[in-house]
């Protein structure tokens, strides 16, 4: 089963997943005894951290920045026998890479807190600074599904929304859900099989 990563980014919707690993019938009565393992060693958090700050020596996260603390962090899971999943930038707002952790022979727990490790060692920082500076912006087909499906819905848009806070911000905030609900349509049609995170 593919974990998603749980770094930086606030999730809001994801669709076609429940959490960042596998759904569970009924209370969660303790933390899955992976998160309190450490799978990244000091040496490699220093080096991880290390690099972060070469690339943010400038105060500025660019678009090749990214790539290579994504670079290193499928280096990172691939030592512990773990693939990085790419499904491209996010398409709701081009601010994030869509990554997903896969080992089908570990625990859902396991690989996302190995997952977790590798991403907080050399991407957290990086990625967070480039959606600081990058608005964001959605897939033109995407954008045109979700005001589609809003406009039938009788929820006012402008036509000249660029982004998911635009149409949020369009409809007005009694009329949030009904944007969230129309993205999420349109993402499960466009990209069938690749839940993104709608945030």
């Amino acid at each position: 089963m593919k974990v998603r990563y749980c770094g930086a980014a606030a999730v809001v919707l994801v669709l076609g997943v429940a959490g960042c690993g596998q759904s569970q019938d009924g209370p969660v009565t303790s933390m899955p005894h992976a998160q309190f393992r450490q799978y990244v060693g000091e040496k490699e958090r220093s080096e991880g951290q290390a690099a972060q700050e070469r690339e943010l020596a400038d105060s500025s996260a660019s678009k090749s920045d990214y790539e290579t603390a994504v670079a290193r962090l499928e280096k990172c899971l691939a030592r512990g026998g773990i693939s990085l999943v790419k499904q491209g930038w996010n398409p709701v707002n081009h601010q994030r890479l869509d990554l997903w952790y896969r080992n089908p022979a570990m625990s859902d727990d396991e690989v996302a807190a190995y997952g977790d490790q590798c991403h907080a060692a050399h991407l957290a920082r990086v990625e967070e600074r480039y959606a600081e500076e990058n608005p964001p912006w959605m897939a033109t087909a995407l954008l045109k599904e979700a005001t589609t499906c809003l406009t039938k819905q009788g929820v006012p848009t402008s036509g000249r929304e660029k982004s998911l806070p635009d149409l949020v911000r369009s409809a007005g905030p009694d009329r949030e859900r009904n944007v969230y609900e129309c993205v999420s349509k349109g993402s499960a049609t466009l990209y069938p099989g690749a839940p993104f995170i709608i945030s």
